[in-house]
């Protein structure tokens, strides 16, 4: 499986498609063999225990990420702000708050994104910020 560096505001666009079509083999296509993911609520490590995550803890949920806003790249690095909604399929939680079918819940969240010498995500913190 061939991999796709993120060297652009595009190819960011393109990764959040991929995740928001749950077209996970694109989606991984972007990340290292032995990426650590730094999610809301947990550290994850390797793209098997990274799409099992996406997956079933948020089974309750369908995630969508916005349009990437204020990226700024760095040395092999990349941060960046977005909007993020969750529409609850079914009841659920999210950091420790239930949810009823039905319900929505919107926040910004800021990325930062270590890559490897070939441009793909190597490591991935995501800060949440909810509004009120």
């Amino acid at each position: 499986m061939q991999g796709h560096a993120i060297a652009s505001g595009t190819d960011i666009e393109n990764f959040f498609k991929a995740f928001n079509d749950h077209d996970w083999e694109t989606a991984m296509r972007y990340m290292s063999d032995d990426c650590v993911w730094d999610a809301s609520e947990k550290r994850l490590t390797g793209k098997k225990n990274i799409v099992d995550y996406w997956t079933n803890y948020h089974a309750s949920f369908r995630e969508t990420l916005g349009k990437p806003e204020k990226i700024v790249f760095g040395d092999h690095e990349v941060y960046l702000q977005v909007r993020i909604r969750l529409d609850f399929i079914e009841d659920g939680s999210f950091f420790g708050k239930t949810y009823r079918k039905g319900d929505a819940l919107e926040f910004g969240c800021a990325d930062f994104y270590e890559l490897d010498d070939e441009g793909r995500i190597r490591s991935g913190c995501v800060y949440v910020k909810f509004f009120s």
